[in-house]
């Protein structure tokens, strides 16, 4: 069901296993140990309308601003070398203190999980910022920002099967999408291409062995663990992204929000603006390409 799923952790809808930590990090480590000043820039998708109004808010007498994370999360949030929270969620928070012309009272402070919406209920911080999914459940108890990150699903095939997009249309219609069983992408793929021949599988891993032995002519799955397997020893180049990011709110929900206690209303609407700002000013597409070796909304 749509609701059910919309009350999953984003982070869940990432993949967030086990198995995943180390190579997702290991992936990320070596990106960024290579990235350079002159590499290009990714263009995310514009999450705002230009449109869209955002209340003026006075946080004037606010002593600090405390945005609560965790370190299990990576590339959104995880621990550096030292052993102090970074990631896409954290350079975000410090973007949206910037905005706010907060930065001296702008604290980062990581914790499991599971203690992430106790402690902000205990007033041991202002903000969540982990990668929680908006839904019925989360927003009956808490106030929550607009989304301010989206998980496309992508195709990813084979480099050897030529570089025409219409290789891809033949793909779909003719070969095999590996897809992992009973997952929202399984859901989401039947929905959008009815006539796609689906090979289920146990999990990505399994998905990527099928792809690379030609048992499978794709892969159908979150763009933002392929872009991190495209990049990884792994796949050896052998593949690319095919077609277009494909979205759904019903499959995938609508990504991840920050979260407020429900009374912190004046602080919930100066988020909101600052995610905004954030996206107007630039500096979010700065913080996006950062942490993504490959564009999961690219070609």
């Amino acid at each position: 069901m749509p609701g059910a799923y919309a009350d999953r952790p984003a982070r869940d809808a990432f993949g967030r296993v086990g198995r995943w930590r180390r190579a997702v990090l290991a992936a990320l480590a070596l990106f960024l140990a290579a990235a350079g000043p002159d590499r290009a820039l990714a263009e995310p998708p514009r999450l705002w309308d230009p449109g869209y109004r955002t209340a003026t808010v006075d946080l004037g007498g606010l002593q600090r601003l405390r945005f609560l994370t965790s370190l299990d999360f990576p590339p959104f949030n995880f621990a550096d070398a030292n052993r102090k929270p970074t990631g896409f969620n954290v350079d975000l928070a410090r973007a949206v203190c910037a905005e706010l012309d907060l930065v001296d009272r702008c604290e980062i402070q990581a914790m499991p999980w599971e203690e992430l919406e106790a402690s902000l209920e205990a007033r041991r911080g202002e903000v969540i910022l982990a990668g929680h999914a908006p839904g019925a459940g989360l927003r009956a108890r808490f106030g929550l920002s607009e989304p301010y990150f989206r998980f496309p699903a992508r195709f990813v095939g084979r480099d050897a099967d030529g570089d025409e997009e219409d290789g891809f249309g033949v793909r779909l219609s003719e070969g095999k999408v590996a897809v992992v069983a009973n997952s929202p992408h399984a859901e989401m793929l039947a929905a959008f291409f009815p006539d796609a021949e689906a090979m289920p599988v146990a999990d990505m891993p399994a998905a990527y062995t099928a792809l690379r032995e030609q048992e499978a002519d794709l892969v159908f799955g979150d763009g933002v663990l392929l872009s991190f397997w495209l990049t990884s020893p792994a796949a050896d180049d052998c593949c690319r992204f095919l077609s277009g990011p494909y979205m759904s709110d019903r499959h995938l929900g609508q990504g991840m929000v920050a979260v407020t206690r429900t009374q912190d209303r004046r602080l919930l609407d100066a988020i909101n603006g600052a995610l905004k700002a954030v996206e107007d000013s630039g500096a979010y597409a700065e913080i996006y390409a950062r942490y993504f070796p490959v564009d999961p909304f690219g070609t």
